[in-house]
């Protein structure tokens, strides 16, 4: 089918009010938005800092360069309709949320006030341009998957990105469509779809598989209670690579070039190893302390080099003590040097001012535990013997 046949070829401008909020909308993924076009709203409100773009609107209107691009609710309204009759069909909003979002509340004080957005939201001052948010420029295609194409380039390959989880879901969910409506291998799928968006670097398979990963977490490990590792979602893609990581290797991954989609992308026997790195990176819960990775660059610093020594990593799932862990990596050596240096730097500093504080007595308690602790270093060193 040509092109022409799935979008008409002119800008139209639709009433605000015919067009509707995108429940399937990437930004949402994962998220239980109640089906109302306000919670849609609300969400976006609270997750997209509309404030900017709203001020925009209300002070330049809508820009004709820049169309929403929507379909009818109903595919099979799409022949009959035309510029003429835009405003007896309902249309859904596939890109362009958040101007929209912003239209609407700039237009609907009852909106604002219903979701409780306080007076210092942008207003329009502009007669023409409350008249220019009447109708909306829009491209109108006949379906969903003839903006697929489209969406793929501006999203995942272009310049204007969705965040790291909500383009894992977009590919995620494409390829499992592709799977089912058109008997393809998920291989097959995944290279139809990087043709679709020129992708040269290997891009949606590894979205794909970050977020069949995500799957498994989610239904294997914490139970849908997934929205810090939502949140958090490019440590995966930081953790993996291309599946040729010490992490990767630990949940029992194989490089992705060589993965074979029919098996289980992490088998039975590493599910506890996939549920110690969730912990370490992520948490098992939003609040869960046993997550010992502050800051992602410990991720490859770190954690892989644990992962290379059965010591350093009975010692992490001991005590969650990551720089205890890491020392560990380099021998028992490395790590009783290590410390005593820190200790011989600690009492060195400490001594020159100690005679200040010589009758507090927590300090001198402090000072009685350090002298046992030498005591016994130098009865297992053979140079002291002992009282018993």
């Amino acid at each position: 089918m040509k092109l022409s046949e799935n979008r008409k070829r002119e800008i139209l401008y639709v009433p605000i009010g015919n067009l509707n909020l995108d429940y399937s909308n990437p930004r949402l993924a994962g998220e239980n938005i109640e089906s109302t076009q306000q919670n849609v709203i609300e969400h976006i409100y609270q997750h997209e800092e509309l404030e900017e773009l709203a001020g925009s609107l209300a002070l330049h209107g809508f820009l004709p360069e820049e169309p929403v691009i929507i379909v009818p609710k109903n595919s099979d309204d799409f022949s009959v309709i035309n510029v003429e009759n835009l405003d007896k069909y309902q249309y859904v909003v596939l890109e362009g949320n958040r101007r929209v979002s912003s239209v609407k509340l700039l237009l609907d004080s009852d909106l604002r006030r219903s979701l409780g957005i306080g007076n210092d939201f942008p207003t329009i001052q502009d007669e023409d341009v409350r008249s220019n948010l009447q109708t909306i420029p829009a491209i109108i295609y006949k379906e969903r998957k003839n903006v697929d194409a489209y969406l793929g380039i501006r999203h995942i390959a272009g310049n204007r990105k969705w965040d790291a989880f909500a383009k894992a879901k977009y590919i995620y969910d494409k390829v499992e469509e592709c799977t089912k409506q058109e008997d393809l291998s998920v291989p097959e799928a995944i290279e139809k779809i990087k043709h679709q968006i020129a992708d040269r670097k290997d891009t949606i398979r590894k979205l794909y598989i970050y977020y069949k990963l995500f799957t498994i977490i989610e239904s294997e490990i914490v139970n849908y209670q997934s929205k810090h590792i939502k949140d958090r979602f490019s440590l995966i893609q930081v953790a993996l690579g291309m599946g040729r990581t010490t992490i990767a290797e630990y949940i029992g991954l194989k490089p992705f070039n060589s993965l074979d989609f029919s098996n289980e992308l992490v088998d039975g026997k590493h599910l506890d190893n996939l549920k110690n790195i969730t912990q370490w990176i992520f948490g098992l819960t939003e609040e869960d302390q046993g997550r010992v990775i502050a800051d992602s660059r410990n991720i490859g610093k770190m954690l892989a080099p644990i992962l290379g020594n059965p010591e350093s990593i009975e010692y992490l799932k001991t005590y969650g003590d990551l720089a205890g862990a890491y020392e560990l990596t380099n021998g028992e050596e490395e790590l009783v040097r290590r410390s005593l240096k820190i200790a011989s730097k600690s009492l060195t500093r400490a001594q020159t001012k100690i005679f200040k504080y010589k009758d507090i007595a927590d300090v001198r308690a402090e000072i009685i535990e350090i002298e046992s602790v030498l005591v016994q270093i130098k009865l297992l060193l053979g140079e002291e013997k002992s009282n018993d």
